[in-house]
């Protein structure tokens, strides 16, 4: 049997960027957006994970923990045109034309802290058929 997801995600490191804690939604994603773009547009981004939608499940568990700041953008796969073959490039460039076109359904960020580590994570999530 042949496993098929329909929503796919993409993190990647939010390089030297001060997260905004007291925005959501839509003022969050506009305080964001150029950052975000810049990063899905550089050849040099370096993908830190690529694959179906996480659970954001570490519960304080250093070893299952970032360290830093990091941007997880969600979409459905028939949205992005890429699949799990798809090159680095293939992929940035699909959630890079997905954030410079579209305002995703929600933007929050999460926060897990283990002992030695602090991983915040700005989540956008594009759940409509485009």
């Amino acid at each position: 049997m042949e496993l098929h997801f329909e929503d796919f995600a993409l993190t990647i490191k939010a390089k030297d960027m001060d997260v905004p804690y007291n925005l959501m939604d839509e003022a969050l994603f506009l305080a964001v957006r150029p950052h975000l773009i810049d990063l899905l547009s550089g050849n040099k981004t370096e993908i830190i994970c690529f694959g179906a939608a996480p659970d954001n499940g570490a519960d304080a568990q250093d070893e299952l923990l970032g360290n830093g700041v990091f941007f997880r953008i969600i979409g459905y796969e028939k949205n992005l045109g890429v699949d799990l073959q798809s090159s680095p490039e293939e992929i940035l460039n699909a959630f890079h034309y997905l954030v410079y076109n579209f305002t995703p359904r929600w933007t929050t960020i999460f926060v897990e802290e283990g002992e030695t580590k602090k991983e915040a994570t700005i989540e956008l999530m594009y759940q409509e058929v485009f």
